[in-house]
C-alpha cells in the first residue's frame, strides 16, 4: 500500500506541476507580465513547486530530516542524474554566464549549509538569511537579462517557448493554476504519507528516503523538461534550467520551510548530505566551465559520482540493517 501511496503521489506531483506552469504561464500572458518575468518567476516556481509542498509537508509532519533530504536530495539528483543522462544522449553547452551566476549562487548556498548543519538546526534567522539570498539572486537575473535577446537570456527564451500558442482565457488559466497547486498538495501528502512507512519497512533513515525516493520523484519535472530539449537540441535551455532550479531550491524553497517551520537537522546523514552536496558542485562546475560543455565522458563521470554516492550513503547509514546511522 504504501508504495501504491508514493507512485500516486510522484504522478499528481508531475501533473499538478504541468498544470500550474500552463495556467501561471497563461494567467501572465492575460495581464501582458514580461516575458523575463514568466521565466524566471513562473516557469522556475512550477518546477520547483513539488519539491516546496513535498518539503513542508515533511516539516509540517514533524520529519525535519525528509524534509531537508528532499532539498538537497533533489538538487545532486538533478545536476548528476539527469544532467548526466542528458549529455550522455547529447553534449550539453553551458555558457559562462550561467555556470557562473547560477552555477555560483547554488555553490554559495550549498556552503551555507555546511555551516547551518553543524548547529543542527535551520532556524527562522537562517531561513531568513536564505530568503534574502534568494531575492538577491533573482534581482540578479533580471539585471543580467534585462532587455537580452532570447538568445541570450534562458529565461526569456523558455517564457517565449511556452508562449507559441494564442493566450487563454483567464477563467481557464485560473482553473490550471488552482488544479495544479491541489494536486500538487495532494501529491505531497501522498508521497510524503507513503515514504514514512516505506523507510521503516526498508530499515532506512527518513533522510537517506528522503534524499533519494523523494528526491526522484520530485525532480521528475525536471527530468521531462530535460529530455524534451534534449530531443528538440535545446541543450543550453538543459543546463540553465537545472543550475537556475539548484539555486531556487537550495535558497528559496529551504529558506520558506525554515521560516514556517524551523527544521532540527538532527540526523548525521543529513549533515553528510550537506558536505556531499557541497563537494559534488565543487567537481560539477569545473567540469562545466571545461570548454564550457558537458560532452558524453564528462556526463558518466556525473552519472558515477550520482551512484557512488548513493552507495556511499547507504553504506553510512547502514542501509537495510535495523541499526544503521541515521
Amino acid at each position: 500500500m504504501a508504495c501504491w501511496f508514493v507512485v500516486a503521489g510522484f504522478a499528481l506531483l508531475l501533473i499538478g506541476s504541468e498544470a500550474a506552469a500552463r495556467g501561471g504561464v497563461g494567467l501572465a500572458r492575460v495581464f501582458n507580465v514580461p516575458a523575463l518575468a514568466i521565466g524566471l518567476l513562473i516557469l522556475s516556481t512550477a518546477t520547483s513547486a513539488p519539491v516546496l509542498f513535498v518539503s513542508l509537508r515533511a516539516a509540517v509532519g514533524d520529519t525535519p530530516d525528509l524534509a531537508f533530504g528532499v532539498i538537497v536530495g533533489g538538487t545532486l539528483f538533478a545536476l548528476l542524474f539527469v544532467l548526466g543522462l542528458g549529455a550522455l544522449l547529447r553534449p550539453m553547452s553551458a555558457p559562462p554566464k550561467i555556470v557562473l551566476r547560477d552555477g555560483g549562487a547554488a555553490l554559495l548556498a550549498s556552503l551555507a549549509l555546511v555551516f547551518l548543519t553543524q548547529e543542527s538546526m535551520i532556524g527562522r534567522p537562517a531561513g531568513a538569511i536564505l530568503m534574502a539570498g534568494f531575492v538577491f539572486y533573482l534581482a540578479l537575473c533580471f539585471f543580467s537579462d534585462w532587455r537580452r535577446s532570447p538568445d541570450h537570456s534562458l529565461a526569456l527564451a523558455r517564457a517565449l517557448a511556452r508562449s507559441e500558442s494564442p493566450p487563454p482565457h483567464a477563467f481557464a488559466a485560473l482553473f490550471l493554476l488552482l488544479l495544479g497547486v491541489i494536486a500538487m498538495a495532494l501529491g505531497a501528502h501522498f508521497a510524503v504519507s507513503g515514504v514514512v512507512p516505506l523507510a521503516h519497512k526498508l530499515h532506512v533513515s527518513e533522510a537517506l528516503a528522503g534524499l533519494t525516493i523523494l528526491a526522484a520523484g520530485t525532480a521528475l519535472p525536471k527530468l521531462a523538461t530535460t529530455l524534451i530539449s534534449v530531443a528538440r537540441g535545446q541543450t543550453t535551455l538543459a543546463v540553465g534550467h537545472m543550475l537556475s532550479a539548484a539555486a531556487y531550491e537550495l535558497l528559496g524553497v529551504l529558506g520558506i520551510v525554515a521560516l514556517i517551520r524551523p527544521l532540527a537537522v538532527s540526523s548525521e546523514t543529513s549533515r553528510l548530505a550537506a558536505d556531499v552536496l557541497l563537494g559534488a558542485l565543487m567537481i560539477f562546475l569545473p567540469l562545466l566551465a571545461m570548454r564550457w560543455r558537458l560532452t558524453r565522458p564528462r556526463a558518466a563521470l556525473l552519472l558515477s559520482l550520482y551512484l557512488g554516492m548513493l552507495l556511499f550513503l547507504a553504506w553510512r547509514q547502514g542501509w537495510l540493517l535495523p541499526h544503521g546511522l541515521g
